[in-house]
């Protein structure tokens, strides 16, 4: 409906929205650079054509904002942002204006988002395959998505042969030890690579392999 301005105000934990009230009541809220643009002042009427070409001019900043918030607890793809913002109700040139804005400022980007989220999926044992179709249903490039997983499985590769040849060092120096006294030498294994600073699950994991190659403590306690 027509009205007249009565109060801007700015809100106290958004500094950079206004909300606008008319014949006393809040309508809407605007950025405040669309409000200064405007001009806009406590009793100036504004029609329904005017209060609609507000809310189109404050429409990108209401997709930033949402954007934003969106990518808040974790990063996202460039296709999952369009799809949040499409659904929000937002135009396709207010969209695409957005995820623009947000690559310039590094706040979306996909080889980033591909790699943590492949790495992150392949901690929680999923394969190649499942990761890839995931990140395509993402809307992530074909492309990226076989660079990413070409290098998450160069990564693998290089833990297991860093893994393997840690697992060698301690067999030698510690594998008779283990054989004679299957505790004390578990110990003694321990205490040696935690000295060196890897953790326990690196530990655990080169005690369970030398321990399984030993008959004797196969089945035996970890310490």
């Amino acid at each position: 409906m027509e009205g007249s301005i009565t109060s801007l105000v700015s809100r106290r934990r958004h500094a950079e929205r206004v909300a606008v009230y008319l014949d006393g009541a809040r309508t809407f809220d605007l950025a405040a650079t669309v409000v200064d643009a405007a001009g806009l002042r406590v009793g100036d009427r504004l029609t329904v054509d005017d209060q609609e070409l507000l809310l189109e001019q404050d429409a990108p900043h209401r997709a930033r904002e949402r954007a934003v918030d969106f990518l808040a607890l974790r990063d996202r793809s460039c296709q999952e942002v369009r799809l949040r913002l499409q659904q929000a109700g937002f135009s396709p040139v207010v969209v695409e204006g957005t995820v623009n804005w947000l690559l310039e400022l590094d706040y979306l980007n996909d080889a980033r988002f591909a790699a943590r989220y492949s790495a992150e999926k392949a901690r929680g044992g999923w394969g190649p395959r499942r990761i890839g179709a995931e990140l395509a249903r993402k809307g992530v490039e074909r492309k990226l998505v076989g660079e990413v997983l070409s290098e998450e499985r160069s990564e693998q590769a290089g833990a297991a042969q860093a893994m393997a040849t840690l697992t060698t060092l301690a067999r030698r120096r510690f594998g008779a030890q283990l054989a004679r006294d299957p505790q004390g030498g578990a110990r003694r294994l321990a205490g040696f690579l935690g000295r060196r600073g890897y953790d326990w699950d690196t530990i655990h994991a080169v005690l369970r392999e030398l321990q399984a190659e030993t008959p004797e403590v196969e089945n035996g306690p970890l310490p």
